[in-house]
């Protein structure tokens, strides 16, 4: 059996997790298909894959370090059943509301911290897949891989998932400001917006607070989750035209929406100055 310590971010997060303040990644992908069995046929392939994926099997144990406060390792369970992390739901209208309420509950900590979910959708051509890894698992490169190995559409039910149709709004204003990244993407904006007001008042009317700037209400644990469509192509048009990488562009894009978000609601003028923590990987291209 294997193991290795935690690095100290990845410790960190791990002792800071809270019910109301869950540590966890999470990804969500959508897919289209002709098949109305292809979600539990989709949860069946991700059981038997995640069998054979090492990266899987670990849990996190916290140990005793010299000279320090604590600390913990990842450790491998010999008696791992994937079927305890795959779940297939029954079919839902709205998957990134399903995600939502998913995503607000911490992941188990006393067996590898991970879960796939599978989200049929109503309609009878779609389903979803939401991954959610712990950080102290999996950083955000390191998760990619894992979910990597555990896909394969050419093995999914009739076709190859279906590209959505990509949002124009984000390449019109590159058009018409050219040169410079565009600081939002509207219709990501609106979603988002929507996602974050619905959050706000939510901590409001559980926690009796008064009508504050919403990034500084306590936090509940509550999670609201929007999404938005951009063409890749689009988004490596910006990073050639202005330098940089994809994640500049999309760092960028949201930081943009997160700011006309605030002025809107009108908390950009109190003083509010959020920070965002980006870890960057440091491993060699």
């Amino acid at each position: 059996m294997t193991s290795d310590l935690l690095a100290p971010l990845d410790l960190a997060f791990w002792n800071m997790e809270s019910d109301r303040h869950p540590m966890h990644l999470g990804a969500l992908g959508i897919f289209a298909t002709h098949s109305p069995t292809a979600g539990a046929h989709a949860a069946d392939l991700l059981a038997a894959r995640a069998a054979a994926v090492p990266g899987l099997r670990m849990r996190i144990r916290d140990v005793w370090q010299p000279l320090a406060f604590g600390g913990a390792t990842r450790e491998e369970v010999p008696d791992f059943d994937p079927l305890d992390h795959v779940r297939l739901h029954a079919p839902t209208a709205d998957f990134h509301a399903m995600a939502g309420r998913l995503m607000q509950r911490p992941l188990g900590r006393g067996r590898p911290p991970w879960e796939a979910h599978v989200l049929p959708g109503e309609d009878g051509v779609s389903f979803a897949v939401l991954f959610k890894f712990h950080h102290a698992l999996a950083d955000g490169l390191r998760a990619l891989k894992l979910a990597a190995g555990l896909l394969d559409p050419v093995e999914l039910p009739e076709r190859a998932p279906r590209a959505a149709e990509p949002s124009r709004g984000l390449l019109s204003e590159v058009r018409a400001l050219p040169g410079r990244v565009p600081g939002l993407v509207k219709d990501t904006l609106s979603d988002v917006g929507r996602a974050l007001d619905i959050g706000a008042s939510l901590a409001r009317s559980t926690l009796g607070m008064r009508p504050t700037p919403a990034l500084t209400s306590a936090p509940s644990g509550t999670r609201r989750i929007a999404g938005a469509v951009l063409d890749i192509d689009d988004v490596h048009r910006i990073r050639k035209t202005v330098g940089g990488t994809v994640n500049d562009v999309l760092i960028a894009v949201v930081a943009g929406a997160l700011r006309r978000w605030l002025d809107e609601r009108g908390d950009g003028s109190e003083g509010v100055a959020p920070r965002a923590l980006i870890p960057v990987s440091r491993r060699r291209p």
